[in-house]
């Protein structure tokens, strides 16, 4: 007889694979039945908020909808007529190109915009009345552009947003702004559902979707997130939810530093304390990676990613 409480639990584990990555080398991960590859980008960017929503069934992702979606993760109220973007920290070196995040301020005051820190390197900009020249403006992402003089990376198509870029640029920082955006809806999940992660983006995708968002204590968005305490919570929330998302971000944000020793330690340490919890429930589990992310160079990686199932 099949469990009354079984639930479908999705846990992605945020730019799992690289080219060095091998299922082998995480016993519980490998005792799953491989399903296949699958390309979770459909010709778009292989960020988070793409492939995430292609794995929740959203077919067609708004094309300005990245930094709406870190305000709704945040808790950031924005107006329909406000343009948004994110504001990533780096540092340079001492030719000008940028290499690894730096910790964003936790304050910066301008007359044009709202400033919102979203911990580590991660900021967001609200420019109030601006949404209508959404159109006109080009950024570039700064995941394909590591290794880029910082130069090259002004905004196009707003001389606002050009003088916000040069105020920021120092001879050992900058901000990289990108993923403009402005509100939008999205249809909702089609199923009860919870989310479980300490990612913004992914608390936004959730919100965005009308899911739940269970607050889990301790839970970062990187390597030193709680991850038992996430599994824990993931499995409660499959008693009551016919469908659980459980999102870990750790891996990625290691392969971000070109830490890949950071990266593989916590892989293991999800593959021995979170999936090991997983596959001994009664839930039907999938677990895949929304992108890879390669610890050489710290960029994402657009090809097709593994799913493991079970049950």
């Amino acid at each position: 007889m099949a469990n009354k409480h079984m639930a479908e639990i999705l846990c992605i584990i945020d730019g799992m694979t690289d080219p060095g990555f091998c299922a082998a080398d995480y016993p519980h991960l490998a005792s799953m039945r491989l399903m296949g590859y699958q390309d979770n980008t459909l010709g778009g960017e292989p960020e988070t908020l793409n492939c995430v929503l292609h794995l929740l069934g959203v077919t067609h992702v708004p094309k300005h909808l990245r930094g709406y979606i870190e305000a709704l993760g945040s808790g950031i109220s924005v107006c329909p007529d406000d343009l948004i973007l994110r504001g990533s920290w780096y540092h340079l070196d001492e030719t000008g190109r940028f290499s690894a995040p730096c910790d964003a301020p936790e304050e910066l005051r301008n007359p044009t915009f709202r400033y919102y820190y979203l911990g580590q390197y991660k900021s967001l900009l609200v420019f109030p009345h601006m949404a209508d020249r959404i159109s006109l403006i080009s950024t570039c992402l700064p995941s394909s552009c590591v290794s880029r003089k910082a130069a090259d990376l002004v905004p196009v198509g707003s001389d606002i947003l050009k003088r916000v870029f040069l105020q920021c640029l120092s001879q050992e920082r900058f901000m990289a702004l990108w993923g403009q955006s402005v509100a939008a809806d999205l249809m909702p999940f089609p199923k009860r559902a919870a989310v479980v992660c300490g990612k913004g983006t992914v608390k936004g995708i959730g919100k965005a979707l009308g899911m739940d968002l269970i607050p889990v204590k301790g839970a970062t968005g990187d390597t030193d997130t709680d991850i038992t305490a996430k599994v824990d919570s993931a499995l409660q929330a499959a008693q009551k939810y016919p469908f659980v998302l459980l999102h870990i971000n750790g891996a990625d944000e290691a392969a971000h530093r070109k830490k890949p020793m950071e990266k593989r330690e916590f892989l293991k340490r999800v593959d021995a304390q979170v999936l090991a919890k997983l596959l001994k429930s009664s839930h039907r589990i999938t677990v895949v990676s929304d992108h890879g992310t390669d610890p050489a160079n710290g960029l994402h990686l657009g090809d097709k990613q593994p799913v493991f199932v079970i049950r």
